[in-house]
């Protein structure tokens, strides 16, 4: 048993012994750091993704505001009316209609907008995982951190953000040059 363990013991500090050798003669690895969420909103595709995003946003808050408006007009007219009169219980149906269908319309517009981000944002993930793998390996990159994620701190000379960023708009570009023009339409 004691042989054992000095057999061990051995072999431990052989290795230990050899460990610096062995680390001075490999070559240190090559790291980079990449802000994935920079280089979506940066990007050309992110960009434009982000604008669509905003329009569909606007156009469901236009009409959020006219359903909010009309159910301000009923709240109004239900807080002057008489709690005796005939108009009153009319008045109290309608405007819990239009809070319901305002309440309705908030949060199926939620739920279509974040359904119309998954849309826009799933290609350009896509994209980005394929242009991150071909720059990986274009750079010879041995570890690739993503800033704020896998790397707390990096200095900006490891930083390789605007570098993946011009990537995916090159890509993109050259997917639009290959996408052929749609036709135009005849209908009005």
């Amino acid at each position: 048993m004691r042989q054992g363990f000095l057999a061990a013991a051995t072999f431990a500090a052989g290795l230990l012994a050899l460990s610096p050798v062995h680390a001075a003669t490999a070559p240190a690895p090559k790291i980079a750091v990449l802000d994935v969420q920079a280089v979506l909103s940066n990007s050309q595709r992110g960009q434009e993704a982000t604008k669509a995003l905003q329009q569909k946003a606007s156009d469901l808050r236009t009409q959020a505001n006219d359903l909010n408006d009309k159910r301000k007009a009923l709240k109004d007219q239900l807080d002057k009316a008489d709690g005796k009169s005939s108009d009153h219980d009319k008045l109290l149906k309608q405007f819990q209609d239009a809070d319901t269908a305002f309440q309705s319309f908030v949060q199926e517009g939620n739920q279509l907008v974040e359904q119309r981000r998954m849309e826009l944002l799933k290609p350009i993930q896509e994209e980005l995982q394929k242009v991150v793998t071909q720059f990986v390996k274009d750079q010879h990159i041995d570890i690739l951190l993503n800033k704020g994620a896998g790397a707390l701190i990096a200095s900006d000379a490891f930083d390789v953000t605007n570098k993946v960023t011009d990537a995916m708009n090159k890509d993109w570009a050259a997917e639009q040059a290959a996408t052929p023009a749609p036709a135009a339409s005849t209908k009005h």
